[in-house]
């Protein structure tokens, strides 16, 4: 008996496993750019499209006539009232007719012009339908693949496929559109071919038809290619500071790429220069921000004021730098490894309160300097970079969510203190105001991240220029907001 169930079981598992295969093999289609066949069936595809999509714009426009028609009557009514308001309202009548228009007609029309049909659904359906038989995206990339092995075979010309001319049989009516070489391009960018990438992009351009209207249907512009085209420059380093983007369209906001791309214009400018903003700020003691500083007033340099940016000179002195150049080889030997990455290059550590007195002069000093308390502020963080050292554009402020920032605060400002001279390079820069800070033995910047208001201030991104020559050894202090509430009362921006 046992012996019979085992067999049952067998048989039944062989036959459920021959029925997944079966139906695994009926579920898979070939794909469309590897046999002629296949391409046969979207010719028929394409056919249904086309005359589902000719019906559907029949019923528009029988919509669009109805419409028109009844805005002439509209428009003849409203020049009767524009020649005499006076004598077409003293008409009871008029009266009448106008406020049941407005009453009935508009609410009508909306709904009529708002409107879509069960047999114009009808339409849309069939096409939704329809889309399960369309190309995917591994056909794409396949006929990209297919038109990118005959360029490499043949030694083809993409400026002769882009004219329809193929190994010397020209037909303009194959010509590719600029959407056509746009999808090359990017297979080629994918596939590491830089060179064939920016042929297709230029050929794109060259394309390129204001009047196209399905462009505005794709979402395809200029500056689409463009940004595509900025973003290999950059990874090729070919991208120059004079880069100039096509006009960004009205309704698209500016994306992360093309934001990323302007960043990294940005800092290699203002690297490559020492700037300094033109203003009517100027240089002084300051003797307010702490009793001690009435007596012991520090040389401030204005920056900016928007954001509030000053350089405090000679703050820091030689005997506190080499503790902390003594402590930092110490500190940073204890570190396994820096961060290296495209984004940044440097070592860091903390310096805490409890490492002695020269650290909690400081915490002393930062106060006298800013006017602010350091309570739940971050302990310093002393980082060096090396040579190549950098760190991107970026942002202090942590950005937090509401609740969040009730109870940790953000960064309000930062205090930068320059422990050493850059032999080369190595500068602070904020690209947002055109200002950049050398590195200078005994210097500290001061700004602030944040409005008055508590608002981020996206004027305080700032960067690291890569060192090239020397070594550079920073002490960073970033301060708290939530201990300032009484300290810098909120103002008017």
């Amino acid at each position: 008996m046992l012996k019979t169930e085992f067999i049952k079981l067998i048989v039944f598992l062989g036959t459920l496993i021959i029925f997944c295969f079966g139906y695994g093999k009926a579920i898979q289609r070939k794909s469309y750019a590897a046999s002629s066949v296949e391409l046969l069936q979207l010719l028929e595809v394409e056919d249904k499209l086309v005359e589902n999509l000719n019906d559907y714009v029949k019923k528009l426009k029988r919509k669009l006539n109805l419409l028109d028609k009844s805005l002439l009557i509209m428009k003849a009514e409203q020049n009767q009232m524009r020649d005499d308001y006076e004598a077409y309202l003293g008409n009871p009548l008029n009266s009448f007719r106008l406020i049941h228009r407005l009453h009935s007609d508009w609410s009508k029309w909306h709904h009529y012009a708002s409107k879509i049909n069960k047999d114009e659904l009808g339409h849309i359906e069939k096409a939704n339908q329809m889309r399960k038989r369309l190309p995917t995206a591994h056909d794409l990339e396949q006929s990209c693949r297919g038109i990118d092995g005959l360029i490499s075979f043949y030694g083809l010309r993409p400026e002769d496929l882009a004219a329809g001319n193929l190994a010397g049989y020209p037909n303009p009516e194959t010509a590719l559109s600029a959407q056509d070489c746009f999808a090359l391009g990017e297979f080629s960018l994918r596939n590491r071919k830089e060179d064939r990438a920016e042929i297709w992009f230029n050929l794109t351009l060259a394309q390129f038809s204001k009047d196209n209207l399905l462009y505005k249907v794709n979402r395809f512009s200029r500056f689409t290619v463009h940004n595509t085209w900025a973003a290999l420059l950059v990874k090729n380093q070919a991208l120059s500071d004079d880069y100039q983007f096509e006009k960004l369209p009205k309704e698209s906001e500016k994306n992360q790429l093309y934001q990323w791309i302007n960043e990294e214009i940005l800092t290699k400018r203002n690297c490559r220069a020492i700037f300094r903003q033109q203003s009517r700020l100027h240089c002084r003691y300051n003797s307010s921000t702490t009793p001690f500083t009435r007596i012991a007033p520090l040389k401030m340099e204005e920056l900016s004021s928007d954001p509030y940016m000053v350089i405090y000179h000679d703050v820091i002195y030689d005997r506190e730098i080499n503790w902390l150049l003594d402590t930092a080889k110490l500190s940073l030997s204890l570190v396994d490894a820096g961060t290296m990455s495209e984004f940044r290059a440097s070592k860091d550590a903390n310096i805490i309160l409890s490492q002695g007195k020269v650290v909690r002069t400081l915490d002393e000093r930062v106060t006298d300097m800013t006017g602010l308390s350091m309570e739940l502020s971050d302990e310093f963080s002393l980082i060096n970079y090396g040579l190549g050292g950098h760190y991107v554009l970026h942002t202090d402020y942590h950005n937090y969510y509401n609740q969040t920032r009730w109870a940790r605060g953000d960064r309000l400002a930062t205090l930068l203190f320059y422990l050493g001279d850059v032999d080369s390079g190595g500068a602070t820069i904020f690209p947002m105001i055109n200002v950049s800070v050398t590195p200078k033995r005994g210097s500290a910047v001061f700004w602030h991240n944040l409005h008055n208001s508590g608002d981020m201030n996206i004027k305080a991104t700032h960067s690291g220029c890569p060192v090239i020559v020397g070594s550079k050894y920073v002490l960073t202090k970033w301060i708290n907001e939530l201990p300032q509430v009484f300290l810098t009362p909120c103002m008017k921006r």
